[in-house]
């Protein structure tokens, strides 16, 4: 599949300079830009993605996005991995840390949607790379941009919110910037995604979003705190599927 044009950004991006790429003042906590209030000028790239993912999906993906049960079958639920496709673009909030050769993007739900590693001192993935669920991530940086390329993904994990599935030939790239809007003073970030999967997508899919630099700490996650309520829940979804499987027997 070809890689798709970049599409214009619509925020204006701060001067590059050398010790704005090579330093660390990136660094901090952000959280995802929402409400209008919020993100002001920005206008996000598919906002909703739940409401398009169904235009990009090959046949069999659409059937098995049909077929998944969204409580029995979400493997963030029971502290599996969700991958990076769910939580950044829908409710992500980030620790970003950087080195000279690294940036460690450390996401808030780490327990599920883990820790992006972003390696800067190489330019090609590994040979024979082993499929896992957040793949493998290289990166450089062009002017004011940090361009991210991910492969190497296990495809156990969802593309959105509403199950929607990949294969392990989904090819994920960041287009990453710092952008002021109006009078704020660039705390902005802004990352353009572009998806691509030979085997589940019909085309690629783009998306942006973007995230503000806050004064916050991370909170604490802890992942299936209430495994009580947890289990009511989920033996409540299955219960009509149980009883259906009786009637069939």
């Amino acid at each position: 599949m070809a890689p798709i044009a970049c599409a214009q950004y619509p925020a204006e991006a701060l001067p590059a300079t050398k010790s704005t790429i090579q330093s660390s003042d990136w660094t901090g906590y952000y959280q995802i830009a929402l409400t209008p209030k919020a993100l002001g000028d920005f206008k996000p790239i598919h906002p909703n993605l739940d409401r398009v993912i169904g235009d990009y999906l090959q046949p069999w993906a659409k059937l098995k996005l049909a077929a998944t049960n969204g409580v029995a079958d979400d493997v963030g639920q029971v502290c599996l991995p969700d991958g990076l496709f769910r939580y950044p673009g829908f409710a992500g909030t980030f620790l970003w840390l950087a080195t000279p050769d690294k940036v460690v993007l450390v996401y808030g739900q780490i327990n599920t949607a883990g820790v992006q590693r972003i390696y800067l001192d190489r330019h090609q993935h590994p040979r024979n790379l082993l499929p896992t669920w957040n793949g493998d991530s290289i990166g450089h940086w062009e002017g004011d941009t940090l361009f991210v390329d991910t492969t190497g993904f296990n495809g156990e994990s969802w593309l959105v919110s509403s199950m929607a599935p990949h294969t392990e030939e989904a090819h994920l790239t960041q287009r990453i910037r710092r952008v002021k809007n109006g009078s704020n003073d660039g705390a902005y970030i802004e990352i353009l995604y572009t998806l691509e999967d030979r085997g589940a997508l019909t085309s690629a899919l783009q998306y942006s979003r973007y995230y503000r630099r806050t004064a916050n700490a991370m909170a604490e996650n802890i992942c299936a705190e209430d495994a009580a309520t947890w289990k009511e829940f989920r033996n409540k979804a299955l219960r009509p599927l149980v009883e259906k499987s009786k009637q069939v027997q």
